[in-house]
């Protein structure tokens, strides 16, 4: 059994706090079939309250390139962790995978309902932000963390 599996690692959530909302409300200049979202999150941790926060920022875009911006969310889900310091080196934090995805999941979960109510009215209220996968999205940035430590 490794050492991943054998930790048992008690969470709750701490904190849901919308940080940054904008709407366009000028419909007339969307195409609603040529919109989509940008989904990108960071993770960030606080020793002294015991806390992992993961921080999404949601972009509701026209064109794959973002050409007009919709909207745009920002959100922090704190979750309190018992035992944190344990999963702690240094100043990298060393979360199981599986807790990490459940992590993200219930944060995107939440930063997508809040999205849904602040859109009541506006035509993204009836183009919702898509469901993703969160353990690649979670795979994908512990690369990216393995990636730049490597670099230094």
């Amino acid at each position: 059994m490794s050492n991943e599996q054998e930790k048992q690692i008690s969470f709750g959530l701490h904190s849901f706090k919308i940080l940054d909302f904008e709407l366009n409300e000028d419909l007339s200049d969307y195409d609603p079939e040529n919109s989509g979202y940008a989904i990108q999150f960071r993770q960030e941790v606080n020793k002294k309250d015991s806390t992992v926060s993961f921080l999404i920022k949601v972009t509701a875009q026209e064109g794959e390139k973002a050409e007009k911006i919709i909207a745009r969310m920002e959100t922090r889900t704190a979750f309190h962790i018992d035992q944190l310091d344990e999963i702690i080196a240094g100043d990298v934090l060393n979360m199981p995978r599986n807790l990490g995805v459940t992590l993200l999941s219930i944060s995107l979960s939440t930063t997508r309902g809040a999205l849904a109510g602040k859109t009541e009215g506006h035509f993204l209220e009836d183009h919702l932000i898509p469901i993703v996968n969160p353990q690649m999205m979670y795979e994908d940035f512990l690369k990216s963390t393995e990636d730049k430590q490597n670099q230094n």
